[in-house]
C-alpha cells in the first residue's frame, strides 16, 4: 500500500513539471485549415483589400489592368488591343482625302451597290499610295473597321494592292540626316475665318492671305471675344513642314501658333 502511494506521488510530481513545457508550446490556437477565409484571401483568384498608396493611382493593380483589357484604361480609344480580325474589302478609288493640313491621309472606297468606305491609312505613306492608285483604280484593301471619337466609321489600312503593285503599313523610314529645323515667322493678317476640326471645335484661324494659323482647341476658346472676324492679328510661329513621304494635296500655308498679338496686346500660346 506504501509502495502503490509512492508510486502515484511520483507520477503526480512529473505531471506537474511537464505541464508549463507542455504549456508553453502548444499553439494559442488551431492551424488555420485548407479553405479558411484567413488563407484564401491571400490566394489567387481573390481580391486583395485596396491600397492607395504612394504610386497607386487607382488602388490595386490587377484592377487597373482589368479596366484597360476591357479598352476603359486611360488613353484608351474603347478598343480591344492585341489581335485585332482583318478583312479585305474591293472596289474603286473615288477621292484622296486629306486631314485638317490638306495632307494625303485616306481616299473613298466605292464597294458598289452605292456604297462608300472612307480608307485611312498613316500620312507618311501618302506618296507610296498616291502613286499606286488614282481616281477609277480597282483596288483590294485589308484592314479593319475602326469608328473615330466622333462616331465616323471607317477603314484602317494594313495593306492595299493595286494590279501588281503593293502598299503595306510600315513604319517610316529614319532619315540619316534629319530636316532642318523650321524658322520663326512672323505673319499679319485679319481673321477671316475658323477653321473647324473633325472633333467638331475649332482648331485654327484662317487669315486674309490663306494663312491657317493652328492653335489647341483650348486657346481657341479663350480666343472667342479677343478674335472675332475682321480682327487685325499678327502671329509668330513656326512652318508647318512636310516630312518624307507625305503629300500635301493642297498648297496651305500653315503656320503653328507660338505668340499671338491682338490689339496691341502679346499672348504667349501654350
Amino acid at each position: 500500500m506504501a509502495t502503490q502511494t509512492k508510486l502515484i506521488a511520483i507520477a503526480l510530481f512529473v505531471s506537474t513539471l511537464a505541464s508549463p513545457r507542455a504549456h508553453a508550446q502548444r499553439p494559442e490556437g488551431p492551424g488555420p485549415l485548407p479553405g479558411d477565409p484567413a488563407v484564401s484571401m491571400k490566394g489567387p483568384g481573390r481580391d486583395l483589400p485596396e491600397r492607395g498608396g504612394p504610386g497607386r493611382k487607382h488602388g490595386r493593380p490587377d484592377a487597373d489592368r482589368g479596366a484597360r483589357a476591357n479598352g476603359q484604361g486611360p488613353g484608351r480609344n474603347h478598343r480591344f488591343e492585341g489581335l485585332t480580325s482583318l478583312t479585305t474589302v474591293s472596289g474603286t478609288v473615288g477621292q484622296l482625302v486629306g486631314n485638317d493640313d490638306a495632307i494625303l491621309d485616306g481616299f473613298t472606297l466605292n464597294t458598289g451597290s452605292g456604297s462608300t468606305t472612307t480608307v485611312k491609312f498613316p500620312p507618311h505613306l501618302g506618296g507610296q499610295v498616291q502613286k499606286a492608285v488614282k481616281a477609277g483604280s480597282t483596288v483590294s484593301v485589308t484592314g479593319y473597321t475602326d469608328k473615330t471619337p466622333n462616331g465616323e466609321s471607317l477603314f484602317r489600312m494594313n495593306s492595299l494592292t493595286a494590279g501588281k503593285v503593293t502598299v503595306d503599313d510600315s513604319p517610316p523610314v529614319r532619315l540619316a540626316t534629319p530636316p532642318a529645323p523650321p524658322t520663326l515667322t512672323t505673319v499679319t493678317g485679319k481673321i477671316a475665318d475658323y477653321r473647324i476640326g473633325r472633333g467638331g471645335r475649332v482648331n485654327a484661324l484662317v487669315l486674309d492671305n490663306k494663312t491657317v494659323v493652328s492653335i489647341p482647341a483650348h486657346v481657341a476658346y479663350q480666343l472667342t471675344d479677343l478674335a472675332k472676324k475682321g480682327s487685325a492679328i499678327t502671329v509668330q510661329g513656326y512652318p508647318k513642314q512636310v516630312r518624307d513621304g507625305q503629300v500635301q494635296l493642297e498648297k496651305v500655308n500653315v503656320l503653328r501658333a507660338s505668340v499671338l498679338t491682338i490689339n496691341g496686346q502679346q499672348y504667349l500660346v501654350r
